[in-house]
C-alpha cells in the first residue's frame, strides 16, 4: 500500500471517512490542514440516484449525519486547521430554517453536553450563548465544550452575483449564501496577505490622494465576497453537472487563506471535485469523498484539466496585478511626499510658489526596488533659485516634521528618503546642477508632473531639455501657485476618483446655474 493512497478522489460514504482513510494508510496523527465543503441541503435537491445519501432524510437526521462527518474531520485535523462550510437557509412550512447556525450549534458541542456529570447531581446543562460555555442549573458547574469542538471563528456572506430570475410569493430573490469558518483552536492558520485585493477599482475614492493609507500588497477583503456561480456546462456536458458547484475563485481565496503549499485539504462532499481541482492547481494535497461514481469520471475528464489551466492563467494575472499595485502605491507615496514637503516649507514661510523660490523637485528612485518586502529608497533634489529664504537647515526641519514617528501621522510613507538641494542662481549653476544624478538617468527619459498632480505625468522630459527651458525662461509655465513641478524617474498615470467626482459636481452646478 502506497504512503499517499489516502490522498485523492474516493468513491465512498463520508460518514465512514476516518475508517476508510485509515485503511488506506493515513497517518495516526492529525494530517488534514483544512476542510472546505458544501454539504447537500436536507430534502431540497436530489443530487443523484444513490439511495440513503446525506440530504435525503429528515432534518434532524441530516444534522446528525453532518455532525458525525465533521466530528471525524475534527479527529484527523491539525491544531491550526480550519473548517469552511458553504450552506444556506431555506424555507419549510412558511418558516425560515437557519441551517448555517443549526450546524454551528452542533459543531460547537461535539461532546453533546446535556446533563451535569458531577456525581449525584441530576441537573441540566444550559449554554451561555455569549461564550459557548455550559453551566449546570443545579450545582453551577461550568463545562466548556469548545475544548473538544469546532468553534465558529468567522462568517462570510457569498454574493453569488447570479440567481434564478423568478421569485416565490412572500420572499425576495435569494442572491447570497453563507460560508461559515470554524477553527479547532483560538489561534489558527490565516494567511491574510495571500488574498489581498489588488484591483484599485475596489479601493474607493481616496486611494490616489492618500496612498500612504493603502498597503502596497493590496486591500484586505471584507466579509462580503462576490463570486458568480459557475454557469451550467462550464466544465463539460450540462447533464453531468453537479447542481451545487463552488466558484473556483471563492475556493482559491479560502485555500490561500487557510493553507500553505504542500498542505492537505479535505472535501467530504466533493461533488464534481471543484475544490480538489483548485487545491491541486495551487500545489496542495487533496482528499475527497463522493458517492456518485459519475462525478469522479467528470472530475478527471473535465474539471481537473480545465481548472489547472484556468488556475495557471489566474495566478499569472494575479502576480502581475500585485506587481503593478506595488509600483503604483510606492510611486504615489513618493510623489505625494514631494508635494507635502513643499507645502511644509510653504506653511513655515520658507518658500513662496508665486515668487519662484523653488524651481522644481527631482525624484530619483528605481522601480526595481519597489516591493512589499522591504521599504524602497528615493532621493529628492530640490532645485532652488535663491538660498536667501531657504537653507539646508530649513529642509532638514521640514523633513523631520513630516517623518516624525511621534507626530499625529507618523512615517507611514515607509520610504527611505534622502533630501538634497541644488542652487541655480546663474547660467553656470544651471549647467552644473544635478551632478548627483546617476549616470543612467542623465540622458534618460524622465516624467514631468505639474499642477500638483502627483498621479499623472504631463509630459516626458530629459535633463538637457529641462536646463534649456530654465535658461530661456520657458520653464516658468510649469511653476504655479500650487506647487513646483516634479521631474521623476517614475512614470505613472492613474485616474483619480476625486477628479471624476469634481467633474460630475461641476456639470451639475453648471446646469443649476442656468436656472438661477
Amino acid at each position: 500500500m502506497g504512503d499517499n493512497e489516502h490522498h485523492g478522489f474516493h468513491i465512498g460514504d463520508s460518514r465512514k471517512l476516518q475508517q476508510t482513510l485509515s485503511k488506506k494508510g493515513a497517518p495516526a496523527e492529525p494530517y488534514v490542514d483544512a476542510i472546505i465543503t458544501s454539504p447537500p441541503y436536507a430534502d431540497l435537491q436530489k443530487y443523484g440516484e444513490t439511495d440513503d445519501q446525506i440530504g435525503e432524510q429528515e432534518y434532524e437526521a441530516f444534522l446528525s449525519d453532518i455532525k458525525a462527518v465533521f466530528q471525524q474531520c475534527y479527529n484527523i485535523s491539525t491544531a491550526d486547521s480550519t473548517l469552511w462550510i458553504n450552506t444556506d437557509t431555506f424555507r419549510r412550512d412558511g418558516r425560515l430554517v437557519r441551517l448555517p447556525f443549526d450546524i454551528a450549534d452542533d459543531l460547537e458541542n461535539l461532546p453533546e453536553l446535556k446533563n451535569c456529570t458531577t456525581d449525584s447531581c441530576t441537573g441540566q446543562l444550559q449554554v451561555d450563548r455569549g461564550n459557548g460555555v455550559y453551566q449546570c442549573d443545579t450545582c453551577g458547574r461550568r463545562v466548556d465544550p469548545l475544548e473538544k469542538s469546532w468553534r465558529l471563528a468567522d462568517h462570510i456572506i457569498w454574493d453569488k452575483k447570479r440567481t434564478r430570475p423568478w421569485y416565490a410569493e412572500g420572499k425576495l430573490r435569494n442572491v447570497y449564501e453563507h460560508v461559515s469558518m470554524y477553527s479547532k483552536e483560538a489561534e489558527f492558520k490565516y494567511n491574510v496577505d495571500s488574498v489581498r485585493e489588488t484591483d484599485p477599482e475596489k479601493f474607493g475614492r481616496w486611494w490616489v490622494d492618500y496612498p500612504e493609507r493603502y498597503n502596497p500588497s493590496g486591500k484586505v477583503p471584507n466579509n462580503l465576497w462576490s463570486f458568480p456561480i459557475p454557469k451550467q456546462g462550464q466544465w463539460g456536458p450540462k447533464l453531468a453537472y453537479h447542481p451545487s458547484p463552488f466558484p473556483p475563485g471563492l475556493i482559491s481565496r479560502i485555500i490561500k487563506l487557510a493553507t500553505d503549499p504542500g498542505d492537505t485539504i479535505l472535501d467530504p462532499f466533493a461533488g464534481v471535485g471543484t475544490t480538489l481541482a483548485v487545491a491541486k492547481a495551487l500545489n496542495r494535497k487533496v482528499i475527497g469523498f463522493e458517492l456518485e461514481e459519475k462525478y469522479e469520471e467528470f472530475y478527471y475528464e473535465y474539471v481537473l484539466p480545465n481548472t489547472e489551466s484556468d488556475a495557471t492563467t489566474q495566478e499569472t494575472l494575479q502576480t502581475n496585478n500585485e506587481k503593478d499595485l506595488e509600483y503604483q502605491i510606492w510611486t504615489l507615496r513618493t510623489h505625494k511626499f514631494a508635494l507635502e514637503f513643499q507645502r511644509e516649507l510653504f506653511t513655515h514661510d520658507k518658500i513662496q510658489f508665486n515668487r519662484g523660490d523653488l524651481n522644481s523637485v527631482f525624484i530619483i528612485a528605481d522601480r526595481e526596488d519597489f516591493s512589499s518586502e522591504t521599504p524602497p529608497s528615493a532621493t529628492l533634489i530640490f532645485i532652488i533659485e535663491d538660498y536667501e529664504n531657504l537653507s539646508q537647515d530649513d529642509i532638514s526641519t521640514a523633513r523631520n516634521s513630516l517623518l516624525n514617528d511621534t507626530s499625529l501621522s507618523g512615517n507611514y510613507y515607509e520610504v527611505n528618503f534622502t533630501i538634497e538641494n541644488n542652487l541655480i542662481d546663474n547660467p553656470l549653476t544651471i549647467e552644473t546642477s544635478l551632478k548627483q544624478l546617476p549616470d543612467k538617468y542623465k540622458n534618460a527619459t524622465l516624467y514631468l508632473y505639474d499642477d500638483a498632480r502627483h498621479y499623472c505625468y504631463t509630459d516626458k522630459i530629459t535633463v538637457s531639455k529641462w536646463k534649456k527651458e530654465v535658461r530661456n525662461g520657458d520653464w516658468k509655465r510649469y511653476m504655479t501657485d500650487k506647487a513646483a513641478p516634479i521631474i521623476s524617474t517614475l512614470d505613472i498615470r492613474v485616474d483619480n476618483p476625486l477628479d471624476k467626482e469634481q467633474t460630475i459636481y461641476s456639470d451639475k452646478q453648471a446646469v443649476l446655474n442656468q436656472f438661477s
